[in-house]
């Protein structure tokens, strides 16, 4: 039933988010607003693949392209479309969807044997019956987070410099988190693997190395870690390793396509013109 909704979601998101064409096409057309239509073509052009359009679901679906449509033809009118900011927002999105495309494409051979999840879930099952305690502390330069390290392994208090230092979003600076458990670092939501996999590896009291990551560079120490189920089998957690093998895969190859063409490119980064 999720699978379902999240579909409709998603078609209904492709769909209304799509103008029509403003002069009369060629083929069926399954909508029409004033002289925005939509075709028959290019509603099955923008249907995600394996998502069954049927006559229940579809005339909802075309009601929010109307209103979705309407909306449009009323920004156009107001003029916008010739707004510079709009204009630079537009493009920015043009060229993040073009990128995405070219990720897809690229990524989507991956797959994972039942060899290699076999692998990790042996490698890492004991973790998935646990959940841990952790502070942090998150720094923007990774220099001054390898000396601040350097100080807590020559007997600093984390907690101390976690107030002084962290630039944490989400945790104040010393502040504990809430116990968790494996899943948090689910590439399939944002998350990050090898953070996880860092946090869960610590003992309890023991601090990690700095460790790279989106939000910064990060020094965790494990506050607690507590048995709360018993062990958990692979189909349980199966979905999950594969994602994380997968997203690995993926990265190999991405990194290996951006570093080709890096080689081949001109890049120049002049940051003091910002500020001139």
């Amino acid at each position: 039933m999720k699978k379902i909704k999240y579909g409709l979601v998603l078609c209904l998101a492709i769909v209304i988010l799509t103008p029509g064409c403003s002069s009369k096409p060629k083929g069926a057309v399954i909508a029409q607003v004033n002289d925005d239509y939509l075709t028959k073509d290019e509603f099955t052009a923008l249907v995600p693949q394996g998502y069954d359009v049927n006559q229940q679901n579809l005339p909802k679906i075309l009601d929010r392209w109307v209103s979705n449509s309407l909306m449009y033809q009323e920004a156009v009118r107001r003029g916008l479309n010739k707004d510079e900011n709009v204009k630079l927002y537009l493009k920015r999105l043009e060229r993040d969807y073009l990128v995405n495309e070219l990720l897809g494409k690229l990524t989507s051979s991956v797959s994972v044997s039942q060899v290699e999840l076999s692998n990790y879930y042996n490698i890492h099952k004991d973790e998935f019956s646990y959940e841990v305690k952790m502070m942090r502390i998150v720094l923007r330069d990774s220099l001054f987070a390898a000396k601040t390290l350097e100080e807590i392994r020559s007997g600093a208090d984390f907690k101390k410099l976690a107030k002084e230092r962290s630039e944490d979003a989400l945790l104040e600076g010393g502040q504990e988190s809430r116990y968790f458990a494996r899943g948090v670092g689910d590439p399939r939501m944002g998350g990050e693997p090898d953070i996880e996999e860092a946090i869960f590896a610590l003992k309890k009291g023991e601090v990690s190395n700095v460790i790279p990551s989106q939000e910064g560079y990060q020094i965790i120490k494990l506050v607690d870690k507590k048995k709360v189920k018993g062990e958990v089998g692979l189909g349980e957690v199966k979905d999950y390793i594969e994602a994380v093998l997968a997203y690995r895969k993926k990265q190999v190859l991405i990194d290996r396509m951006l570093t080709s063409l890096r080689e081949n490119a001109k890049i120049e980064l002049k940051p003091d013109a910002y500020f001139q």
